[in-house]
């Protein structure tokens, strides 16, 4: 019985190189990463499987199964029974085996593009893997993780023109929404950096963090430390190319960083942004929760 589609191929294919999942901050810049790390001859990275969803029903799912089965083994079978309830282990193979069934499409991306021979690193990026990150450690136990940061104000401003790209976050008729959706943000940024640190020191080694400013700032040499970091080709020439094939003007259709454009998914590509649609309530609002964890991750307060 197959139960994947190129299950030996894909199988030989995972046992040579190794596995990473991306995941940050929402609206830190994920997805530029992502394509940058599969711009790489040596790395395929795709994005997003969206496996937290099924992870998220999984749980409850089991235990509603274990539920009903131990009432039918309790009511017929008794000492006769032969299934037992289902554990952990049964869940983390599961996702095991989803998480290398989305992988076939990688590979089949990186094959696509003639470079499935020379892989060293292939993974999935996705904002939600951060939603459980303990979950994920458990089941993908020897791979690396890859987190991005960005000032949490930063991050709500995009997420808002994102949800709402006609909505100016601080015009009469938005104001009172905009307003009474920071502090919530504000904590969820804070507990989010919270939870990256925390994986960072539980697993040294096998956890990298790039903030967005530095990206921007010198996506050639924050690059060079990453593709350092997973011991792949960080020449010159290979980072350089990586890096002028995503630049902002080349994904966003030929416009400059700081050029708005509210309707696109790349909407401005800046930093500090923020302080053009927060105003003196609004930064109040966000550091009274997140003020202690924007200093310590080096943004200004």
């Amino acid at each position: 019985m197959k139960l994947m589609p190129d299950a030996e191929e894909l199988q030989k294919l995972l046992d040579s190189v190794g596995l990473f999942i991306v995941t940050g901050v929402t609206k830190s810049g994920t997805t530029w990463l992502q394509r940058m790390l599969d711009s790489h001859p040596e790395v395929a990275c795709g994005g997003e499987s969206k496996l937290n969803v099924f992870l998220k029903q999984l749980t409850p799912a089991i235990r509603e199964y274990n539920t009903a089965l131990t009432k039918t083994n309790e009511k017929i079978y008794k000492e006769q029974a032969v299934y037992q309830p289902l554990a952990q282990v049964q869940a983390r193979t599961i996702m095991q085996y989803l998480f290398l069934d989305r992988l076939e499409a990688v590979r089949r991306a990186a094959a696509a593009s003639d470079k499935a021979q020379a892989l060293r690193w292939i993974g999935d990026k996705d904002p939600d893997y951060k939603r459980d990150l303990v979950s994920w450690r458990a089941i993908l136990p020897e791979s690396r993780m890859i987190s991005t940061t960005r000032d949490g104000r930063d991050c709500y401003v995009s997420l808002w023109f994102h949800l709402y790209p006609e909505r100016e976050p601080l015009a009469a008729e938005n104001r009172a929404d905009f307003v009474s959706r920071i502090q919530g943000h504000a904590t969820t940024w804070r507990d989010t950096m919270a939870k990256f640190q925390k994986d960072a020191a539980e697993h040294p080694g096998r956890h990298f963090a790039i903030r967005y400013e530095s990206l921007l700032d010198d996506a050639e040499g924050e690059m060079t430390r990453l593709f350092e970091w997973l011991g792949c080709d960080a020449s010159q020439a290979t980072v350089a190319e990586v890096v002028a094939r995503n630049a902002f003007a080349v994904l966003s259709g030929g416009r400059s960083p700081g050029e708005a454009d509210a309707k696109s998914f790349l909407r401005k590509g800046i930093a500090g942004d923020w302080k053009n649609h927060f105003d003196d309530e609004c930064d109040k609002l966000y550091r009274e929760v997140a003020g202690e964890a924007l200093a310590a991750a080096g943004y200004e307060v």
